[in-house]
């Protein structure tokens, strides 16, 4: 199981945890409130929601 942290301020957060192959489990921590998504690696690099302008392609890059 791989997992990528990034905090992204003070008080935000962003957690991708990879639990398959092809399934991620994202924690966005935002203002103290967490939101839980478990989606594919296709839904997760067009995941416009996260308000952050991060290149969720590079982290998901396969070693």
């Amino acid at each position: 199981m791989k997992t990528v942290n990034i905090q992204l301020d003070e008080k935000n957060s962003l957690e991708i945890t990879q639990i398959e192959d092809n399934l991620f489990e994202v924690r966005l921590g935002m203002n103290g409130s967490i939101s839980v998504y478990y989606m594919t690696r296709e839904q997760l690099l067009n995941f416009d929601q996260l308000g952050a302008h991060l290149r969720i392609e590079s982290i998901l890059e396969k070693d």
